[in-house]
């Protein structure tokens, strides 16, 4: 075997394993070995794409283009780095290319609706990706998750509800857990329970509201393992230090039922930090029951609730979609599905059946 078959072996192998920078070591001595290796340039740029570094990744998958242009795979590993870049045209014609050179690959045709799925063409994506989601592998399981996506930019909480009942999961009735509920009851939680065929258990940390359960959202042990279909949480976990939301969110995991559904709303960040850089801190960014809302009060909590010095409402921490969705990732869940609504983030992740 020779030094350049043995040191790719390794480095896949520590590539798999997440050992990036011993991958990387062994990836430039297959090259120092021999120069004109297409694989060991494609997988050094899979590397960098992995650590985030397009430019580099960009330059190492256009050298083994280069050495062999017939590659699929190679062009398929173009068409990612462009997307991760929001190239999403350049990144099509590069999954397109890949088709072409393979028709039997599915994962250029995931790539496309996931471009699209960026770019907001809802309809286009899960046009592609709902043949996909069919399939039993990780493109499948990727596919649905854009499927679902999809679903709930361009519909309600009813429609994502309603497909995940074809996957086995019947959220037509059970118990809602409402944490951090404060005054609030089963009337204020979303149209899908208000059915009539809907149970709540108010849980909250603070006495005077007078929850079914006080308790905080990072340590719910009063709440049996696996008996929510349903965990409701409305602006709610802005109120967490930051290490407690981890916790947090796998105590919501744990409460719910195979195929229960957490749902989630928060305050968006970025959209706050977009008035804030325009100077706009104290400017009111909408109107809730509450009263007035300005940026300051989205991240720092609304002054009016801290009046009376009820620490409870202090804001701790803070979410954008993007960090959101993967800390619903993180705490297990199948899928998680985030929605940018108006200085406010809107998410449903929803528990493995």
């Amino acid at each position: 075997m020779s030094e350049q078959t043995v040191m790719l072996e390794a480095g896949v192998s520590f590539h798999r394993r997440g050992a990036f920078e011993e991958a990387g070591s062994c990836y430039r001595r297959a090259l120092e070995v021999a120069p004109d290796c297409d694989e060991a340039w494609h997988l050094s740029g899979r590397l960098a794409l992995e650590v985030g570094l397009f430019g580099e990744a960009e330059s190492m998958v256009e050298r083994a283009l280069e050495l062999a242009p017939e590659n699929a795979d190679y062009a398929l590993t173009m068409g990612t780095i462009l997307a991760s870049q929001k190239q999403m045209e350049p990144a099509r014609t590069w999954y397109q290319k890949a088709l072409e050179l393979d028709p039997s690959m599915s994962e250029p045709y995931l790539g496309v609706a996931n471009t699209f799925l960026v770019e907001r063409r809802f309809e286009e994506a899960k046009a592609i990706a709902d043949p996909l989601s069919h399939l039993n592998d990780a493109v499948g399981v990727q596919a649905q998750a854009v499927v679902g996506e999809c679903l709930f930019e361009t519909g309600d909480l009813a429609a994502v509800f309603d497909w995940w009942k074809n996957r086995g999961a019947d959220l037509t009735s059970g118990m809602a857990l409402h944490v951090g509920c404060g005054r609030a009851t089963l009337s204020s939680l979303p149209a899908v329970f208000q059915n009539g065929k809907w149970g709540e258990i108010r849980l909250d940390i603070d006495p005077d509201v007078n929850p079914d359960i006080i308790a905080s959202v990072s340590e719910m042990s009063p709440v049996q393992s696996e008996s929510a279909q349903a965990v409701y949480s409305c602006h709610n976990i802005e109120h967490l230090f930051h290490h407690e939301v981890p916790v947090a969110l796998k105590e919501f995991h744990r409460v719910l039922t195979p195929g229960g559904a957490l749902i989630i709303r928060t305050p968006d960040l970025q959209s706050a930090c977009e008035m804030v850089a325009q100077d706009r801190l104290y400017d009111t960014a909408y109107v809730s029951q509450a009263g007035p809302i300005a940026p300051i009060d989205m991240i720092y909590s609304y002054r009016k609730f801290l009046l009376n010095n009820n620490v409870f409402m202090l804001h701790k921490t803070g979410f954008t979609a993007t960090t959101l969705r993967a800390k619903l990732l993180e705490a297990g869940f199948r899928f998680a599905f985030v929605r940018r609504t108006t200085f406010e983030l809107y998410a449903v992740a929803l528990k493995a059946v």
